[in-house]
């Protein structure tokens, strides 16, 4: 049964607590409103409280209010609360890229969640999800950090970012709302080629599949044997780093006698506590960083980015702000 596949996940990965306010993000598309109704019937069961979110992008003009309209409407049938917010573009020259939008829409989440002292956010991504953001990564370029792609549970400062979907097929999300009769909102540009996840969604992933029937749970597994491993590295190469805020330090040494693999994750870990998005590292840096402590003099400083650098002295590779 779904529910109970629902559940398990839920259980498996210790998503949910009783007494936990869960924030749950609803677009109104089939995955959201899946997730809605599924946890709305498990509220008992779980003992848990559910305030609805839904962010109005504006991008699509009167099909974004009636998506808005449709989220408030299913939350008051089910006796919910639902904040919503709509952005109001001031130029609509050019759309805004997939990653400022998911910003926008975390950004969105934290403060409902911190206005609403919710423990736990919950969004509706699914095993097909994880199978696209793997491919999507890897095509653009990784290390293993992108390779684990989208996990069950994840801190983020204050809150709990939990998907109970993630090894639910989103074929089974569409069996499951046809079951409960409810018709959710279909966005037409997740049918567009210009994004790239879409272009994989309803072009390599089909073909994949006809190679390898699988491919998206075997997708998926690799994902999650990647997550494996990065926790074991990560949780080594702390002991390696000394240091927060605007100065870490990592043992000449040390670092020089560890593994490659390693070595480049207490790279990162150093990385992480100076500039904690690592998001405009390039695989360039990564290499200057290593050519730093292995070739070149004391005394040499890499200009990481506008405001980090890393310089070597005799004991020392130092990741600091300027």
């Amino acid at each position: 049964m779904f529910r109970d596949k629902i559940l398990q996940t839920i259980r498996k990965y210790n998503l949910l607590s009783s007494l936990d306010r869960v924030l749950v993000g609803v677009s109104g598309g089939p995955d959201s409103v899946a997730l809605l109704y599924l946890l709305y019937d498990l509220k008992v069961k779980l003992g848990i409280k559910i305030i609805v979110a839904h962010l109005n992008h504006g991008l699509r003009g009167k099909a974004s209010d009636l998506d808005e309209e449709f989220v408030k409407n299913i939350s008051s049938s089910l006796g919910l609360d639902c904040v919503s917010r709509k952005i109001r573009w001031t130029s609509t020259k050019s759309k805004p890229s997939e990653e400022a939008l998911r910003k926008l829409r975390y950004d969105f989440l934290f403060s409902v969640a911190k206005k609403y002292k919710i423990d736990k956010i919950a969004l509706a991504h699914t095993l097909d999800d994880q199978a696209e953001t793997v491919l999507m990564r890897f095509i653009r370029g990784t290390g293993l950090y992108g390779l684990i792609s989208i996990l069950p549970k994840r801190r983020e400062g204050a809150f709990d970012i939990i998907r109970p979907m993630i090894e639910t097929s989103r074929s089974q999300i569409e069996d499951y709302l046809k079951k409960i009769k409810v018709r959710p909102r279909i966005d037409k540009t997740n049918f567009s080629k210009i994004f790239l996840r879409n272009k994989l969604r309803h072009g390599l992933l089909k073909d994949l599949s006809r190679m390898n029937p699988n491919i998206k749970p075997t997708l998926a597994r690799f994902a999650q044997q990647a997550a494996a491993d990065y926790d074991y590295l990560y949780q080594q190469a702390k002991h390696y780093v000394k240091g927060n805020g605007d100065s870490v330090k990592l043992d000449l040494l040390k670092l020089g006698n560890l593994h490659l693999a390693l070595q480049r994750m207490a790279i990162r870990v150093a990385l992480e506590r100076i500039a904690q998005d690592l998001r405009s590292f390039t695989y360039k840096h990564w290499e200057e960083t290593q050519d730093l402590i292995n070739k070149r003099p004391n005394g040499s400083i890499v200009h990481l980015t506008k405001d980090i650098c890393a310089k070597k002295d005799k004991y020392n590779i130092v990741i600091y702000k300027k």
